[in-house]
């Protein structure tokens, strides 16, 4: 593969493929042909990209036996020999920038400043893994066995990052891999195997599974794997999607707050588990937050923003913005600044959009995925702690106050994994707790 702009970036009809795949990246994708085939159209140009066949329950079978046969010899690999492969993955990534940069927009709609971010996290997660010396303690001790076939699961909206977070570990330990990818990010995760197959991974190690979140398929995976890497929080279905919160404490400082606050709410289309788009403010920062964070997103340039994954995301947050503003201040929400879908630049793009709204536990159900802010206030901290009962489980604290006299009060709740000052940069694994 070559380091050239490939000729998708000028919207032609193999816009996500990009060409043919290489056979070490047909290889990785556990398709056997029999299952149905998926049409992906492009979220940059909305033209058809490609046509992606979905793997079978048999597909899951032949990948768990091809990872078994696979990891006999990846295993008796040194330590030294696995983590040169990834120095070549990280060095793969590192010359193809502008390459994935463009499937990241055509396949998840990532805009220019978002795709950035996912390669910086990419790289930076592979040089983590491939770098970090093994502590003492496992030196001093017989380690267990790794298990042998591991299942992990990609997220649309941060493809790379979701992918090597849960893959590289359980690689440098002799483990072979089978990931669940959908059909929207299936060529992106069979370009990396690939690349990671030619830096010196054994083949069949690291192997695709690509079927639709939620599908019989996945579950056959999970259930003949010998160890699942658990999602960060599972998938959400329709009318059970609990939003992030990002609060704003008494103590806090503003600038901090509107410049959080805008990527927590904005980044990625607001889409995302650790997506944030409840702000909630002390009376004190309030008025001053409101009026500073729309000023931000009224400034966002057209297309500045990545785009909903489809036209299902995309008409539901529609419907929540025709609403907000029918209703107007006689509605449960108040709009401050409501944005329009821009059908100019691409169908999936929708402007930034904020609104305040009452302090209410039910708040949360109402709140859609989006580039959406709900602004409320509120006076008595024991009303943020019983919002927290109803959020997802990321929430950003910005404040001056020790994060030991925070986490107590945060223990039990739904909200368990939070971040002091800064909004996380990608979503942990489920029981980590976080601060800065």
């Amino acid at each position: 593969m070559n380091r050239r702009t490939p000729p998708f970036l000028t919207a032609t009809a193999t816009a996500l493929l990009g060409g043919p795949l290489p056979a070490a990246a047909q290889q990785a994708m556990a398709v056997s042909g029999t299952g149905p085939v998926s049409d992906v159209r492009s979220l940059l140009t909305d033209q058809r990209a490609a046509a992606i066949p979905h793997s079978t329950p048999a597909d899951v079978f032949a990948a768990v036996t091809t990872a078994a046969a696979a990891r006999q010899t990846w295993s008796q690999s040194s330590a030294g020999c696995r983590r040169s492969a990834l120095a070549g993955l990280h060095t793969w990534i590192s010359q193809h920038r502008t390459y994935l940069c463009a499937l990241l927009a055509h396949g998840s709609g990532l805009s220019g400043a978002d795709a950035a971010a996912e390669l910086r996290d990419a790289r930076r997660t592979v040089r983590h893994h491939r770098t970090r010396l093994p502590s003492l303690a496992s030196i001093r001790r017989q380690p267990p066995q790794p298990p042998e076939t591991v299942a992990t699961h990609a997220e649309d909206c941060k493809p790379l990052v979701s992918l090597l977070e849960a893959a590289l570990p359980a690689l440098l330990t002799g483990s072979a891999v089978i990931s669940h990818v959908s059909p929207r990010t299936a060529v992106l995760a069979a370009r990396l195997c690939a690349a990671a197959t030619a830096s010196g991974l054994t083949p069949g190690t690291w192997q695709l599974v690509v079927a639709p979140t939620g599908s019989i398929t996945a579950a056959v995976l999970d259930e003949h794997a010998d160890t699942v890497v658990p999602r960060c929080c599972p998938p959400a279905t329709a009318g059970t999607y609990r939003p992030g919160m990002f609060i704003v404490r008494h103590d806090a400082d503003l600038p901090t707050a509107v410049a959080q606050a805008r990527r927590a709410c904005f980044d990625r289309a607001g889409r995302g588990c650790t997506a944030a788009p409840l702000v909630v403010a002390h009376d004190k920062h309030h008025d001053a937050l409101l009026r500073r964070l729309t000023a931000t997103a009224a400034q966002l340039p057209a297309g500045a923003m990545s785009s909903l994954p489809g036209s299902h995301c995309v008409d539901d947050f529609t419907h929540f913005v025709r609403r907000v503003s029918a209703d107007g201040a006689d509605g449960p929400f108040r709009p401050v600044l409501t944005g329009t879908p821009r059908p100019d630049i691409h169908p999936y793009l929708h402007e930034a959009v904020v609104a305040t709204a009452a302090l209410d536990p039910g708040l949360p159900a109402a709140v859609p995925p989006g580039p959406l802010a709900v602004v409320v206030r509120y006076s008595h901290w024991s009303d943020v702690l019983e919002l927290a009962r109803h959020t997802g489980r990321h929430a950003t604290v910005i404040t001056n106050a020790r994060a030991t006299y925070l986490a107590g009060q945060f223990a039990c709740l739904a909200a368990d994994d939070i971040h002091l000052n800064r909004h996380p940069r990608h979503c942990g694994r489920p029981g980590r707790r976080t601060s800065a």
